[in-house]
């Protein structure tokens, strides 16, 4: 009997410590077509066209110098900081170097 009650144990007991909820959070693709770009701000302005948040929106580029990577009137796809968009924050755009 207790040889049947050691072996659950030994079967459940890694099933325990590996039962943690992991939350991750994806990062949101956009597209749309570069408005204004403001490269003292680091700020660029982009009039998304993908379904997931469409219209005029203000993003926060990570340097000063990645406003050189947007040109104004060019389709520019790129991913933000959030899974969603949100009206009353300005997201980061996400740029690999």
């Amino acid at each position: 009997m207790k040889l049947k009650g050691m072996i659950t144990c030994a079967f459940m007991f890694p099933g325990i410590l590996f039962c943690n909820q992991a939350f991750a959070m994806d990062n949101l693709f956009l597209c749309g077509i570069v408005k204004k770009v403001d490269a003292q701000k680091a700020l660029v302005s982009v009039d998304i066209k993908s379904g997931s948040c469409p219209g005029l929106r203000q993003f926060q580029l990570a340097a000063p110098q990645a406003a050189s990577r947007f040109i104004v009137g060019e389709k520019k796809c790129f991913p933000i900081d959030s899974s969603h968009c949100n009206d009353n924050n300005i997201h980061k755009i996400l740029i690999r170097e």
